[in-house]
């Protein structure tokens, strides 16, 4: 499948923001082909159109990077996206001037939207979809700065604030430019799946237990929490990931009584130390299943696990999945004639600071 993004640009859009759109696409495009070694091309193009629909040329460096174009393959409308950034603001006053000079991106928007296309906006651009209509009776979000106002202006929109991205059918609407990223992992979950989707989440956003694991060499980038005591544990914890649990063990690394320990842990982690550690060791299982070949006796053993049936009842209790349904689903290593399995772990498994088994 083949889907085409639009970038609306004009001369009021926060431009930025369709430079995130293009390198998420472009990401993701190296995601997709690590999945699929075999299929040529890529999934997402883009382009970069004017409020008239028409493509604009575009600078030799920005040209280097998009993908080769599928040709003449004609696209359905529900191939199309068009992507419309939010536009400069200093008030609400100061908006309603810029939109009264938008008329003919409020027509691209309606036009796109009538022909059956996904449209897709980030922080006050979902003010343009519902000027053009776009919005009434589905649900949508906005930057908070003017949630209010949007509110009362727009009273047949179903205003959501509750999450970073609000999907109703065919429009997809974030109310940050910070959430571009979350935005184009619901495009990528609409267009190319629920396990596409899951692995761009994997690699594209802020998973905090994935940065902790990667701290594990660079002691100097961890940031240590109010409690020191706390602290201490976590990191003995999150460098002796593969040693048996012992409480008195962590609690003496902490400088701490287990009693004190556990309730301070309590206190900060809302969990126990030996909860903080499962889902550690599940969240680097999780890792080494995506991105390496290595088999399940050795994943179980790199997560501190000599025990088959108990490290797989944690990780179905945790994830939903067997590990071998987890590989299966979110792998980015499909086996191939191009990977040999002894080698294709060794950067994460360096990189997370395991000796070789």
């Amino acid at each position: 499948m083949n889907v085409r993004v639009d970038l609306l640009h004009g001369p009021h859009n926060l431009a930025g923001t369709l430079f995130s759109v293009i390198d998420t696409l472009r990401t993701f495009n190296n995601l997709w082909q690590l999945r699929n070694p075999d299929k040529r091309g890529a999934f997402f193009h883009w382009r970069l159109i004017d409020a008239a629909g028409n493509e604009l040329p575009l600078p030799d460096w920005l040209s280097e990077m998009r993908p080769p174009s599928p040709g003449r393959k004609t696209l359905r409308p529900s191939q199309t996206v068009l992507f419309v950034p939010g536009v400069q603001m200093k008030s609400v006053p100061d908006l309603n001037q810029v939109l009264a000079q938008c008329a003919d991106e409020l027509n691209c928007i309606a036009r796109y939207h009538a022909q059956g296309r996904v449209v897709a906006a980030s922080f006050n651009g979902a003010v343009l979809l519902a000027r053009a209509g776009v919005l009434d009776g589905r649900r949508a979000t906005v930057t908070w700065m003017i949630a209010n106002w949007f509110a009362s202006a727009f009273p047949n929109v179903q205003l959501a604030m509750e999450g970073p991205v609000v999907v109703d059918g065919p429009v997809f609407t974030a109310g940050a430019p910070a959430a571009v990223c979350d935005l184009m992992v619901e495009l990528i979950r609409h267009f190319a799946g629920e396990e596409m989707a899951q692995i761009a989440t994997n690699g594209l956003l802020y998973h905090p237990m994935r940065f902790e694991h990667s701290s594990l060499n660079f002691p100097g980038i961890s940031v240590k929490t109010r409690d020191s005591v706390v602290f201490r544990a976590k990191q003995w914890l999150q460098q002796h990931i593969q040693t048996p649990y012992s409480l008195d063990a962590v609690a003496e690394a902490a400088t701490a009584s287990p009693r004190t320990l556990l309730r301070h842990f309590k206190e900060v982690e809302g969990m126990t130390p030996l909860d903080y550690l499962h889902r550690l060791r599940v969240e680097r299982a999780k890792q080494l299943l995506e991105v390496t070949l290595i088999d399940l006796t050795e994943v179980m053993e790199y997560c501190g696990y000599q025990d088959a049936s108990a490290f797989r009842r944690l990780f179905l209790r945790t994830t939903g999945l067997t590990p071998s349904e987890y590989r299966r689903r979110y792998t980015m290593r499909i086996s191939s004639r191009r990977w040999r399995a002894d080698e294709a772990g060794e950067d994460l498994i360096e990189g997370l600071g395991l000796d070789r088994l």
